[in-house]
């Protein structure tokens, strides 16, 4: 197997740990929302309330993994 810089679907697990893929339009997406949300209080006070404090660094994380700033 070689290495390549072209993007892939990437998996994720649901609530169940069934898998699902992302494709190319679904990561842009996911990475522009997340990418809003993590930048405005707002999104991040939202994400703590909901989900709890940790999952704001989860979603930096994520983010950063994504290829987002």
């Amino acid at each position: 197997m070689t290495a390549t810089n072209e993007p892939s679907d990437i998996a994720f697990k649901n609530e169940t740990g069934q898998m699902f893929m992302l494709d190319k339009k679904e990561r842009v997406l996911l990475r522009a929302l997340l990418a809003k949300a993590i930048k405005s209080a707002g999104g991040r006070k939202m994400i703590a309330e909901r989900l709890g404090p940790e999952y704001v660094e989860i979603g930096l994380n994520l983010l950063k993994q994504m290829g987002g700033s």
